[in-house]
């Protein structure tokens, strides 16, 4: 490599092949439809409250707390390796030529959250406040600005306090991006533009406090470590990583399941798929992390069509990774060992699944019972039960093909 910023631009080559590589299997055709239904869904639920929304809500407040997270949280991506914190050690001189592009890369990185909450934002805008030319056009510049303004921030921060108190400068960070965002909404510009002042003050005390100061690199590479690891644990739930190794629990808590398991011989798959599912992190985790987002999605959506679409996607998305999960396993299996050729295990994870998603469908329907919609819960059980049944029809049948 001629120069730092050659081995940035190399690093960088291969970190989006990596990343584009892990994306096929996470973006896959039955996640691209659970997407559809769920954007659509929330889509249509949104239009409609936007054209009734109560004149005194509170809509300034709300983005006012979204846009302050969302700016506010800004870590760096160095794509920095362990062996760096020796081989560009007599180099720090010249670290400007691999940091420079890596805050630029940071700063885009992170720019799609906010540019989707601005577009989702103007319907409401337009609802409460109408919408004006100065939120159209100079609050997305302001945003961006903003936005680059906490990336160079936190970045400068984490240099001079190597990363020591973090989040108290997040935390001021937020409270100035709040605040801006909620005065510019009100159209209390004069205040709003106060607040920018704060902000390049607050941005140029903390640059001078990183100036001269030696470049931290165990605390840069541990967090570009860990915001790997995030990545790694993500893309696992799609599909297997070799970085991340699932985790077993042994979970004895659920030990009484086992007792309604007959003893046959045929009952031996059953019995391995339960406990493959019980003791697997993944597994476990995916099912009950999708049935509470089932639960909270039908009560909080106030229409029927969009509740049972978006239940009957969450079925079909829980459906359809436990059986790959449960069937596509590449660790060793007990079953494995014995002569259990006869009884498939397919049977037994189809079983598994078909109990699972009832329980699923109970437990959404009882929370509508709870909050006294019967109809409703009647058709969210059915809807989840039938999407659950005919996806599993589909997958049982495609592997066969």
């Amino acid at each position: 490599m001629k120069n730092l910023h050659d081995v940035w631009s190399k690093r960088l080559g291969s970190y989006t092949v990596e990343v584009q590589n892990y994306f096929k299997y996470i973006f896959t055709g039955h996640i691209a439809v659970v997407l559809l239904f769920a954007i659509g869904a929330a889509g249509y639920a949104y239009s409609d409250w936007v054209q009734n929304v109560p004149e005194n809500f509170p809509g300034a407040l709300l983005l006012a707390v979204i846009f302050g997270v969302l700016l506010a949280y800004s870590p760096p991506s160095t794509l920095l390796k362990e062996a760096d914190m020796v081989y560009f050690l007599p180099l720090e001189s010249k670290l400007d030529e691999f940091l420079k592009p890596a805050r630029k890369w940071s700063f885009l990185s992170q720019l799609y959250l906010p540019v989707i909450a601005f577009i989702v934002s103007l319907p409401m805008v337009n609802a409460l406040y109408g919408l004006e030319t100065s939120y159209l056009i100079g609050f997305p510049i302001l945003l961006l600005i903003i936005k680059w303004w906490n990336v160079q921030t936190e970045f400068s921060f984490r240099k001079a306090f190597a990363g020591q108190k973090s989040w108290l400068d997040r935390l001021c960070r937020f409270v100035l991006a709040f605040a801006f965002t909620y005065f510019y909404v009100d159209n209390l510009v004069l205040v709003a533009a106060l607040l920018l002042f704060a902000m390049i003050l607050y941005g140029k005390w903390v640059q001078n406090r990183a100036a001269g100061l030696p470049f931290p690199y165990e605390h840069f590479v541990r967090l570009e470590e860990n915001r790997m690891l995030r990545f790694y644990q993500f893309a696992n739930y799609f599909t297997d990583v070799p970085q991340i190794k699932g985790k077993i629990k042994q979970r004895s808590w659920l030990n009484w399941i086992y007792r309604f398991i007959g003893k046959n011989p045929e009952d031996a798959h059953y019995y391995l798929v339960w406990r493959t599912f019980i003791r697997s992190d993944e597994l476990f985790y995916l099912w009950v992390r999708l049935t509470l987002l089932t639960i909270a999605g039908v009560l909080l959506i106030p229409f029927t069509i969009a509740m049972a679409i978006f239940a009957g996607a969450l079925a079909f998305a829980t459906t359809i990774q436990l059986w790959q999960g449960l069937n596509h396993t590449q660790h060793f299996r007990m079953d494995n060992l014995f002569p259990l050729s006869r009884f498939t295990r397919e049977r037994a994870v189809r079983k598994l699944v078909v109990i699972l998603q009832l329980l699923q469908a109970l437990l959404a329907a009882l929370a509508l019972i709870i909050a006294g919609q019967f109809v409703t819960a009647g058709i969210v059980f059915l809807v989840v039960i039938a999407i659950s049944l005919i996806t599993l029809t589909f997958a049982s049948n495609k592997k066969k093909v």
